[in-house]
């Protein structure tokens, strides 16, 4: 068994970290709540993904598509696999793409899309509001004056981004981290989760041998 598989089977630390801004693929994200008041945008998420969707209201077979996502920043999170690897995912609100009544192109050939029309809220189990920050593209929305509800999707390339070929360059980031959160607070189900320790103040770095020490006392209680 590999060292990566224990450590995912272990479980995330209950500690979770958040985020307001965060930079990643050439490009900053900052959440709709940190955008509030400043003229500038850097909320609009864009990506493809393979989703089972029905061709047309007449023809409910399912089939497979490349389906274009547009979103809104809502959350940046930060999950740590106990000092081995961590994973950042980002939460959005997503306009409905896979129907007209969300997503259209106009005369011009632009992608439009109405955020009054949603899905993947996260009010059912299937749902999925998440998506890992390294499937995110940065992208503008332009309020349609003549069609209300409506916004126009400008994609932009990222800046001082070059396409070199096939060079693989490390990811640099400069983040601005919020306060430390408990993971469990973004489950709605509240699952169980171990606490490593109940009487002590943990910093935002732990020794990996001391946290292994205390969930195996805590287990073993």
């Amino acid at each position: 068994m590999s060292t990566d598989l224990k450590f995912l089977a272990r479980g995330p630390s209950v500690n979770a970290r958040r985020y307001t801004a965060y930079n990643i693929n050439g490009s900053k994200f900052r959440t709709l709540a940190r955008e509030e008041g400043l003229k500038t945008q850097n909320s609009g998420v864009f990506l493809t993904s393979k989703t089972s969707c029905v061709a047309s209201s007449s023809d409910g077979n399912l089939r497979q598509a490349e389906i274009p996502y547009y979103g809104k920043l809502e959350d940046i999170i930060e999950i740590n696999y106990n000092g081995r690897f961590k994973v950042v995912l980002f939460k959005c609100k997503w306009a409905d793409t896979t129907r007209d009544r969300g997503y259209q192109k106009d005369r011009w050939n632009f992608n439009c899309v109405n955020f009054d029309k949603l899905i993947h809220t996260g009010e059912r189990e299937e749902h999925e509001p998440y998506i890992e920050a390294s499937q995110a593209q940065l992208v503008f929305y332009v309020d349609d004056i003549v069609n209300k509800g409506w916004s126009v999707a400008v994609h932009l390339k990222p800046r001082d981004m070059y396409d070199m070929g096939e060079v693989i360059e490390e990811e640099v980031y400069e983040n601005e981290p919020y306060q430390e959160q408990e993971l469990e607070q973004f489950y709605v189900d509240g699952d169980d989760y171990v606490q490593l320790a109940t009487d002590h103040i943990i910093n935002d770095i732990v020794d990996p041998n001391v946290a292994t020490d205390l969930a195996t006392n805590a287990m073993s209680k």
